[in-house]
């Protein structure tokens, strides 16, 4: 075999493990706990909108949010969130793996403290909305006509809803309602034009999830001194395919470009979550993430038969390297 037909038979992918959440290995991972989720839905299509949770009891735990079932929409699973350091509030944005475990990789400051508009109660008349009674309305106008209806419950149960509720309608409507002990926004019509408007409902559910978050990690990225966090990382035990691998000659570049995604993903993964979970459970991840990514591509178009093929039975030979037996040193 000649030196040219070897590289087409073996080629050689350096996957680099470049995003924040590598270097979490003995890092400070905290275990944030979550009994409360706000789900906004647009009235034009309710089943895309933004989940917020967060946690009833305890306000020093990060408000989290994430695209409303973005696991069956987008390879990547967006997420932002609070972050309280030195006095100071930082809206983080990140990645989300498996559900749990949160990178985060960028950040802007923030202040929650500033109301952008204010909200008078419009009048007596209570309004009823899905299972929500006595709806009390109040109204910001601003002075080209543009106008905010809130429609506000109180469910009396004397949980902070302002935080959570804060983290959408600021971001998507610039408000910020000054909510009340037990009051929750449960419909937000924005009106603009006179005659054109946009509307989000609130669902509220009990939830119970944990999600971790490297404490060291983000404040190194805020604090700009992300260079000597990553140079304490001392590399440990992990799947061979987390520094060089080989693909057959039937992988073509868009495919290729695909592995690479999803094997740096792996390998995110495993830095970020194997002082916490079993091997086996990071197996299940694979497999999980395999099954998601490929049932993305065939509903988006983004690989073909062949091409999707081939990208599951790549990724299927490599399993085996998940094996606590395959693993090696870098």
């Amino acid at each position: 075999m000649d030196g040219q037909t070897q590289i087409n038979i073996t080629k050689i992918i350096i996957v680099q493990v470049f995003t924040m959440i590598s270097l979490f290995c003995n890092a400070q991972v905290v275990k944030y706990h979550y009994d409360k989720e706000m789900i906004f839905l647009s009235e034009a299509n309710n089943e895309a909108g933004t989940s917020v949770k967060f946690n009833s009891k305890d306000q020093s735990v990060p408000v989290f949010s994430i695209a409303f079932n973005s696991e069956k929409k987008s390879i990547r699973n967006t997420v932002d969130f609070y972050y309280l350091y030195r006095k100071n509030i930082y809206r983080m944005d990140g990645l989300l793996y498996n559900k749990k475990y949160v990178s985060a990789n960028g950040f802007r400051t923030y202040s929650a403290a500033s109301p952008i508009r204010y909200f008078k109660k419009a009048s007596d008349t209570l309004y009823e909305y899905q299972a929500y009674k006595n709806l009390e309305k109040r109204i910001a106008e601003d002075k080209d006509g543009t106008r905010i209806e809130l429609f506000v419950a109180n469910l009396k149960d004397g949980i902070d809803y302002a935080e959570p509720a804060l983290f959408y309608l600021a971001e998507h409507y610039g408000i910020s309602p000054g909510l009340g002990k037990g009051e929750v926004v449960v419909y937000a019509n924005y009106i603009f034009n006179k005659n054109n408007s946009a509307a989000d409902y609130v669902q509220l559910k009990d939830i119970s999830e944990d999600v971790f978050f490297n404490n060291e990690q983000i404040e190194a990225l805020i604090d700009d001194r992300y260079k000597a966090f990553m140079d304490k990382w001392d590399a440990e035990k992990k799947p061979i395919y987390c520094s060089v691998t080989a693909f057959s000659k039937n992988v073509d570049e868009k495919t290729e470009e695909e592995l690479q995604s999803f094997l740096s993903t792996m390998c995110e993964y495993f830095d970020l979550s194997h002082h916490q979970e079993t091997n086996e459970n990071f197996r299940q991840y694979y497999d999980s993430e395999l099954e998601r990514r490929a049932a993305i591509y065939r509903k988006n178009g983004d690989l073909n038969d062949k091409q999707l093929k081939v990208f599951v039975d790549e990724l299927q030979q490599l399993k085996d390297k998940n094996s606590e037996q395959y693993f090696d040193y870098h």
